[in-house]
């Protein structure tokens, strides 16, 4: 059967194998811009199935997060349930492809895993910079997957676009989620990054697309270094922000804040004490960046240089 999205086949009776944010994923869901899983066992099962829920079929975007299990859904796409730490069931709506499916389900639904997880996570963007885990925070268009493009253009490498997830059984360290950026058009060109492959436009109302790296992608943990919050000024600059300042844009960009206290459950207070520890160590700063694109390695500079490399 063709279906919508991509004129891909839908195969219910396969399993896919990636790794994506330090686990080795076992999926009913195909994702090919996925990376093949290289480890043995399985951390996490994404299993096609028929979801029960009232909020099945409501329209537009919903959510509910209550109890053991956490449910998503969005109308145009299907249903999503976070069963516990190791299940993400998914129901998809009749003739939508994988490759749509995918977009909710690596966005939201995968931080809700994550934060289950016990993982610190972040509406950002993050590259590794001479071996430095650095995150790229700011509101909607200021610029995180066009910075962290020519991040990569510059030699350097993606560890995740979108979704940042920070681990701290070891030292916080940014684990690796999987090789795309959702670029504008016209940012494309601008950056200078060649080593791209064009996988879809995101929505036809808009010109962004999602892109796929063929190089410049890091496959494994990177010790958190800093934290930028972007901003927009006539020349590049690295500026302190006090803890309290820094404790905010962590709550601000936090992306399950989007979903008010219940997004957090349980785990709202290991959130509040870990991003406390980034604030108070001075890890949470802001990044200016020069407006226009062909000026964004000035702001590279300025972070290699804050880096110490």
């Amino acid at each position: 059967m063709t279906v919508a999205g991509k004129g891909l086949a839908m195969r219910p009776d396969q399993c896919f194998r990636y790794e994506l944010f330090g686990m080795t994923v076992q999926s009913d869901i195909e994702m090919p811009q996925m990376r093949a899983a290289r480890a043995e066992g399985t951390d996490l099962t994404i299993r096609r199935t028929r979801i029960a829920d009232p909020l099945r079929g409501a329209e537009g975007a919903v959510s509910r997060f209550d109890g053991d299990k956490q449910y998503l859904g969005w109308d145009t796409v299907g249903g999503f349930r976070v069963v516990n730490e190791t299940l993400i069931e998914v129901d998809p709506n009749p003739g939508v492809s994988d490759f749509l499916v995918a977009l909710p389900l690596l966005g939201s639904v995968m931080a809700t895993l994550l934060q289950r997880r016990g993982l610190l996570v972040l509406h950002a963007s993050a590259a590794a910079v001479n071996g430095s885990g650095i995150g790229l925070l700011g509101d909607k268009g200021a610029g995180k997957s066009t910075t962290a493009g020519a991040i990569v253009a510059a030699g350097h490498a993606l560890l995740s676009d979108d979704v940042v997830a920070i681990d701290f059984a070891e030292g916080a360290k940014v684990v690796p989620a999987y090789s795309q950026l959702k670029l504008w058009e016209s940012a494309v060109n601008g950056i200078g990054l060649a080593a791209l492959e064009r996988q879809a436009q995101l929505h036809p109302s808009i010109e962004k697309s999602q892109f796929s790296l063929t190089e410049g992608f890091c496959d494994h943990p990177v010790p958190l270094a800093n934290l930028y919050v972007l901003t927009r000024g006539e020349h590049a600059a690295i500026l302190p922000l006090d803890p309290q300042s820094g404790l905010q844009a962590l709550m601000r960009y936090s992306y399950m804040g989007r979903f008010g206290e219940a997004g957090f459950g349980g785990s709202i207070g290991a959130f509040f004490r870990r991003a406390a520890e980034l604030a108070n160590a001075g890890r949470v700063r802001i990044l200016q960046v020069p407006h226009g694109v062909a000026n964004i390695p000035d702001a590279i500079t300025a972070i290699e240089a804050d880096l110490g490399n």
